[in-house]
């Protein structure tokens, strides 16, 4: 069958190839790939900037359709179900350390599966991550309050999502910021229900500033991965506020932190789900069940809207000029379908 494969170094070390079909466990599920996203992380990876294995296929977000099952697997599952699927196995991650859905077939263990709802397309219903790691970042790991300010960087997809997760928390007003070439993503953050969009190059600090009569931004989400985006949000948070970093950089970076301290603000990470402050990966498997169900219930709410950000529906062979595109940001979210069945038309 046919898969996306990362097995040497560079971007010219990922390409499409043949691989034997997956070899399915006892408690596996076979799934056919209806839809996978391009993740940033993918991006990552092509450019040999974030730890994997190889050979690889990538592709953590997914939806399918079940069409196999191994002898342990019970009645719970069955031919036909359509679902999307956690990440976390016990062998390591889905698209990073084990093959994953950048494939026309994957294996996979069944206690990862989730049934998809009926209202919720295969795109959507492979954007499931995304909105899992964002509600986990907002309610856990995030302090939000009714009527706060808040700030994100970043209007990639990560952003885009988080701006319709923290508008269920009530806020008084979210401004998105992102680079002038980001133009587009500042549109769509628009159409998504941003109070406000500015671009990082022209001083968003001092904007924040006026808009809160000098006191800062209650909240800032950093979804950038941009140098200059962590400085800014240490000069745009007010005294005593929250800054919660989601953007990956990929190298080192050069910050002043002084204000952390100084002001007294609150900084922490937000990667995944409950249970990811674990390195065992059996803990973050049971622990995070219930924050993909949790995303399950807020997407059939119909609360967050995933398919404007989807900018681009493609097959399998394309992906490379996919992956050009994203990183040209002239695309937001790009989605494949390794089996051209399930693509629309």
């Amino acid at each position: 069958m046919k898969a996306v494969q990362k097995w040497g170094d560079g971007k010219d070390g990922m390409g499409l190839v043949e691989v034997p079909e997956p070899e399915v466990g006892p408690d596996d599920l076979l799934i056919e790939v209806a839809a996978v996203g391009i993740c940033g992380s993918d991006l990552h990876i092509w450019r040999d900037e974030k730890e994997h294995r190889r050979p690889v296929t990538l592709g953590h977000e997914f939806s399918g359709v079940v069409i196999g099952k191994g002898e342990n697997v019970g009645d719970e599952w069955q031919i036909g179900d359509r679902i999307c699927g956690d990440l976390e196995t016990l062998h390591g991650r889905i698209g990073t350390h084990v093959n994953g859905a950048y494939a026309e077939r994957m294996a996979l263990p069944a206690r990862l599966a989730h049934k998809l709802p009926d209202n919720l397309s295969f795109a959507e219903g492979a954007l499931i991550e995304q909105v899992t790691c964002m509600s986990h970042a907002a309610m856990y790991r995030t302090r939000i309050n009714p009527a706060d300010f808040v700030v994100i960087t970043g209007p990639g997809p990560i952003g885009l999502t988080m701006l319709q997760i923290v508008k269920l928390f009530s806020p008084r007003a979210v401004m998105v910021t992102g680079l002038k070439d980001d133009t587009v993503r500042l549109e769509k953050a628009k159409e998504l229900g941003a109070d406000y969009v500015y671009y990082s190059e022209d001083d968003p600090v001092q904007e924040v500033l006026r808009l809160t009569d000098g006191v800062g931004a209650d909240v800032v989400i950093d979804c950038s991965g941009g140098e200059a985006a962590i400085t800014q949000a240490t000069r745009m948070v007010k005294n005593g506020g929250w800054i919660t970093i989601i953007g990956l950089w990929g190298h080192d970076i050069t910050v002043n932190l002084d204000r952390v301290p100084y002001n007294n603000l609150t900084v922490r990470g937000s990667w995944g789900w409950a249970g990811m402050e674990y390195a065992d990966q059996a803990v973050r498997m049971a622990a995070g069940w219930h924050s993909w169900e949790r995303a399950l219930q807020i997407m059939a709410m119909g609360k967050i809207k995933l398919e404007p950000i989807i900018t681009s529906h493609i097959p399998l062979e394309s992906w490379r000029e996919a992956f050009e595109r994203l990183e040209r940001k002239q695309e937001i979210k790009v989605m494949m379908y390794p089996n051209e069945k399930y693509m629309p038309r």
